[in-house]
């Protein structure tokens, strides 16, 4: 094997040191882009948690189910660049008797018991999916032609999904399968428990304010309202009547019947009220047999019109072999005059006692 001479040795050197340098200089290069590159995925993934966190607090702070949907359905669209935010709620679930008034049937659509278990959807929280002309999702409309893919978040326990979030994009890469999917899978588990949380806060406010017994308001819904003008609950420039309504000798009811006999005809009392009046007329039991019922917008004659039905209504019930008689007083508040509302009450109370001092199962107007 021949030998290497020193001059041939230095010249391998050489040769070699310009290829190594230029080596270590493309390596260093490749790396400050990769760097680069992970600094630029660390800057993205910080501001779109930013934005998750800004869209949680929201979340948190909406009042009731209908106003945190419109928070996420806002939100999402304004901080993620969303070509479609959409609602599938359970009928069945107990979504199902929430009143979403303000969100349009474009944002929120129902679907019928199981239907999420049926389209398979409870097997994982979050599915992404690309479209294509070939490939839809049934649950899409003809309005929803532009999208290119979309992701599905499954809401509530994976046995019993109550609703799914749907998201979607005209970007087909954007919820392309196969991609991460903790950022989604943590908003779909957000977005579940603050609604499970936000009916539960609701239902518990609802019946913290409702008689038990007849299912009308009861005297803690009237606190808030009873020191203040009648204008600051149902607005200015609007008259308001109150009818009071009373049992007469509801005493002797519950003493010869009982007094299973007696609640019996407080809830058929409430019952009749509800089905002449309008759904938002306040009905307060303010205790005992005695009911308050605000009519605004409601003119004096037309009111006592109300309390001429309610009165023949509520004589068609029975308590035994006896119908049940009830009195009841009328007040009005002028909208120039916006008494207090506990005033407005009262003024009703006293007419009331001078229908039943006139032998009651009538109807006593105010002066």
């Amino acid at each position: 094997m021949p030998k290497t001479t020193p001059t041939e040795s230095t010249s391998v050197i050489k040769g070699h040191a310009p290829r190594r340098i230029q080596q270590l200089a493309d390596e260093n290069r490749q790396l400050r882009q990769y760097v680069a590159e992970v600094m630029e995925r660390l800057r993205e993934n910080e501001h779109l948690f930013s934005r998750l966190f800004e869209l949680e607090a929201a979340v948190l702070a909406a009042s009731d189910p209908e106003d945190l949907c419109f928070a996420l359905l806002r939100g999402l669209r304004s901080s993620f660049e969303l070509d479609m935010v959409r609602f599938w709620f359970d009928r069945s679930s107990f979504m199902g008797g929430r009143k979403m008034e303000g969100i349009s049937e474009r944002d929120l659509i129902w679907v019928e018991k199981e239907e999420i278990i049926n389209m398979g959807l409870n097997r994982q929280h979050v599915w992404l999916m690309r479209l294509t002309p070939e490939k839809g999702f049934d649950w899409l409309e003809e309005r929803d032609h532009h999208l290119g893919s979309i992701a599905l978040l499954v809401l509530g326990d994976q046995f019993r999904p109550f609703g799914v979030l749907g998201v979607g994009s005209v970007d087909t890469g954007r919820f392309e399968p196969g991609q991460s999917v903790d950022f989604l899978q943590h908003l779909a588990q957000v977005v579940g428990l603050s609604l499970e949380n936000a009916v539960s806060r609701e239902r518990l406010a609802r019946l913290a304010i409702t008689d038990s017994l007849t299912g009308s308001h009861n005297r803690r819904f009237l606190q808030p309202h009873s020191h203040q003008p009648l204008s600051r609950w149902f607005g200015k420039g609007i008259d308001v009547t109150c009818l009071y309504v009373d049992v007469d000798a509801f005493k002797a009811i519950n003493d010869r019947h009982g007094h299973a006999a007696g609640d019996d005809v407080l809830s058929g009392i409430s019952e009749a009220i509800r089905g002449i009046v309008r759904v938002q007329d306040p009905l307060i039991r303010m205790g005992g047999d005695e009911f308050a019922l605000l009519l605004p917008g409601c003119s004096p004659e037309k009111a006592g019109g109300i309390a001429d039905k309610i009165i023949k209504a509520c004589g068609r019930i029975k308590s035994g072999e006896d119908n049940v008689s009830i009195s009841i007083g009328l007040a009005r508040s002028p909208a120039e005059k916006d008494l207090r509302v506990k005033e407005l009450i009262s003024i009703a109370d006293q007419a009331m006692y001078v229908a039943k001092a006139l032998g009651g199962g009538r109807l006593e107007v105010a002066e």
